[in-house]
This record gives structure tokens, sequence and C-alpha cells, in this order.
């Protein structure tokens, strides 16, 4: 597992091509982007990454603590379902009193938005994400610009959005 780490930390890093991401911009680039798992286990790589000392958090800033450039990765790389097992398998579930920021609780509602307007949820999180990227937002803004496009009445949204951004 440690060989396929190093493999999987260069990979991501390399696609994305930063130096430095924050947490969510991680487990959303390996879920979302990438395709890889979804995010629950993109969270449990990031945490494996951090433990195995393959990588460094500082706040919320993940940068890697190998020489990226160096590592050997096969073109197209995918982690193997070997590795996603081990990751599940290494995490314990969450507590039942999980706090929440809310932040995706909020996502959730906007994506309940953009179902009741026709979208498909794929479809959507995918457009957020591209409208989150080019612009330089987060997801809730995204979504917020997609579903108002769309023509939805996104005036209940934002609030809580707003509350979310300037967190």
């Amino acid at each position: 597992m440690p060989d396929e780490l190093n493999i999987c930390l260069a990979a991501l890093f390399l696609n994305k091509g930063k130096d430095v991401l924050t947490a969510k911009e991680f487990t959303m680039y390996v879920s979302l982007d990438l395709r890889w798992m979804p995010i629950k286990d993109a969270d449990a790589l990031m945490k494996v990454l951090i433990k195995k000392g393959l990588m460094s958090k500082t706040g919320d800033l993940l940068k890697p603590l190998i020489d990226t450039s160096i590592v050997d990765v096969p073109v197209a790389y995918r982690p193997s379902e070997g590795l996603i097992k081990r990751l599940r398998d290494d995490t314990p579930e969450p507590p039942a009193t999980k706090k929440s920021d809310g932040s995706s609780n909020l996502l959730s509602l906007l994506i309940g938005e953009a179902l009741k307007s026709g979208m498909e949820k794929g479809a959507f999180v995918s457009e957020c994400n591209k409208i989150s990227k080019k612009m330089d937002v987060n997801m809730e803004v995204a979504a917020m610009i997609i579903l108002k496009e769309r023509g939805a009445d996104v005036a209940p949204f934002f609030d809580s959005v707003r509350s979310s951004v300037l967190r």
C-alpha cells in the first residue's frame, strides 16, 4: 500500500498541477473530477496520506512531503480496488453526533432544488464543479449561479450561501 500511496499522491498533485490544495479541493478533485472514489473514501485517503507522512496538513492546506516529480506514475492511473478497500477497512465510522459546518447540507439542498427544476444530480454537480473552478468560487456559489440561470428561485438560499462563503 505505501508504494501505491506514493503513486496515488503523485498522480493527484501532478494531474491537478498544483503544489498545495485545500482539504475540500482534495476530496472534490479525487471524487468528482478524477472519479477515483466516493467523497467519503477520498477523505479517508487524505487522512491516510497525512498519517503515513506522505502529505502535510497546515490549517486547511495540504502539501505533498515527497517529490512528486520523481514518482513513476502510470498513464491513466487509477487507485486499485485493493487500495480503496483498505481505505474503507481502515476508516472507522464517524460518530453519530458529528458536528457539521452546514455547507454539505446546504449543497444537498441546492442539489434538491436542481432536481426539482429537472436537472440530473450528476450533471448538476459536474457543472457546479466546472463553474467553481472557472470562476474560483465555492460549490454553493456555483450552484446558485446555475440554478439562477435555469430560472430557479435562489432567494431562499442567499443568506445561507453568503454565510457559508464568509465562514
